[in-house]
């Protein structure tokens, strides 16, 4: 990854989306920008009644939520707000449905019809009769799970065809005319495309030393530093075996100095594809099927959709799929190119009063946030409000009797009341240092004050006072003890 360009926004860290990944890592992006334009955010319980948004059969917890402004309240489910309606989420769920949908608005999309697996002699004339390379993929289906794409002859299908139903459940396979091309990732809100991802199918690059099993396990560790890529690894599967073999491959391969090696067909992230920003690629022509795909469903002013580009004509394409809880982060957290905001872009469709407005340049603790929640203490947290504007940082260094005597939780105490942000660590002298951050340099002066008053037990010889000038780094809200 260090070799890749990338440009990610300041306000994302690393150390703001730690530990937050997959489907959750979606919800926290969202509902961060929502709260950092000053917009209340409420997490609630799992399973909650108040969540009339289809959930794809998956738990609510940490993903559900709303933001909330003087005039209006909507609510989130993952990447996904209130103004996409259940139908259409039905609908995406079933690809040839939406496939029909489609058709019916002149939108392109692929040739195909729907097999049972298990009706192998029907399939391959079929196959035969649109021509090869052909995809397999589960009508019902997500995640890139069972999906099998360029299969170029009769051999390799059959070969495909047992082990299907020797790995998955599914009763429905689409069967699709391959498209050559590249394919894209499009995120469209309203009438515009604000991020487009080119998936690259999941590759490694030779070093001429190191096998193709040493490869991906060097590229996993890269994939774990990216907030987004950390939870999907390339795994040597039936797919990846299979790709290898028609190379001419194994595992045990060393491949040349700047050799590409191909380990699937299929561009799916979650199975170890690469994540490319490429927004500034797509036509105008491209954009615009994008637009029309969303626009050809009931209600879904936003959402992912996969479009493959023709090689020679760049504003053509075929639309392989929609989908209306589609995942962002790699939008956030692209492998090489510029980062788009597309929760800014979210939060702009449903609260168009904060359009333009300052963000906060603080953060939430999302896990701690959430704990209280995930062991059912209580029904729904309400985030503390960040601070937007001006503010002022002091670091003080006690001295005197203040470890050990209740100082630190004494002093957190105070500062939670007084709203104030930051932390008190102890140091190897004895002394205590503290960092508080307000909006007001009064409370300050009062923190101060107290931090001379001590808890009972201590006893506080001086507090040197000293000015603190903040970087443009995010600040986590809340006030921490460093013991």
């Amino acid at each position: 990854m260090s070799q890749n360009k990338v440009e990610l926004f300041p306000h994302l860290t690393h150390e703001v989306v730690s530990d937050i990944t997959g489907f959750k890592l979606c919800s926290y992006l969202v509902a961060l920008e929502g709260w950092r334009r000053g917009l209340k955010l409420t997490w609630y319980k799992d399973e909650t009644d108040l969540c009339k948004l289809d959930r794809l059969k998956s738990s609510t917890q940490g993903k559900f939520f709303s933001l909330s402004s003087n005039t209006s309240t909507h609510y989130f489910f993952r990447s996904r707000g209130d103004f996409v309606s259940n139908k259409s989420v039905r609908i995406c769920q079933n690809k040839d449905k939406t496939k029909e949908l489609l058709a019916q608005k002149n939108v392109p999309v692929p040739i195909g019809d729907i097999f049972n697996p298990n009706n192998e002699e029907e399939i391959i004339n079929y196959c035969t009769e649109i021509g090869f390379p052909v995809v397999l993929k589960p009508l019902n289906g997500s995640m890139g799970k069972g999906v099998f794409t360029n299969i170029s002859n009769q051999d390799e299908l059959k070969e495909i065809l047992e082990n299907i139903k020797k790995l998955y459940n599914y009763k429905e396979y689409l069967v699709e005319k391959y498209y050559p091309g590249k394919e894209y990732r499009i995120y469209v809100v309203g009438d515009k495309v604000v991020g487009a991802t080119n998936r690259v199918p999941a590759n490694v690059v030779g070093d001429g030393i190191h096998t193709i099993k040493e490869l991906i396990d060097q590229k996993n560790e890269d994939r774990k530093k990216n907030p987004y890529l950390a939870p999907k690894p390339i795994k040597i599967d039936f797919e990846v075996k299979q790709i290898l073999k028609k190379a001419g491959y194994t595992t045990d391969t060393i491949p040349s100095k700047g050799e590409v090696v191909y380990l699937r067909e299929k561009s799916n992230l979650s199975s170890g594809g690469d994540p490319i920003e490429a927004t500034d690629e797509l036509s105008e022509g491209v954009r615009q099927i994008a637009v029309d795909a969303f626009k050809a469903l009931p209600d879904i002013p936003h959402g992912g959709v996969d479009i493959i580009v023709d090689p020679v004509s760049k504003d053509k394409g075929v639309v392989l799929e929609i989908n209306a809880t589609a995942e962002i982060g790699f939008h956030l957290f692209p492998l090489r190119g510029k980062a788009k905001d597309v929760p800014g872009a979210i939060i702009d469709y449903y609260f168009p009063e904060t359009v333009g407005k300052p963000r906060s340049n603080f953060y939430f603790d999302y896990n701690s946030i959430l704990e209280p929640l995930s062991k059912w203490a209580t029904d729904q947290i309400v985030v503390s409000n960040p601070i937007i504007g001006q503010v002022y940082a002091r670091k003080y260094i006690v001295s005197g009797k203040v470890q050990k005597v209740g100082y630190l939780t004494w002093i957190r105490r105070q500062a939670l009341r007084k709203n104030i942000v930051g932390f008190a660590k102890k140091l190897e002298n004895g002394s205590v240092e503290i960092l508080a951050i307000s909006n007001t340099e009064k409370v300050l002066d009062d923190l101060k004050e107290l931090c001379f008053k001590g808890s009972k037990k201590s006893k506080v010889e001086n507090v040197v006072d000293e000015v603190v000038t903040l970087s443009n780094q995010p600040i986590k809200i809340g006030f921490d003890l460093i013991l």
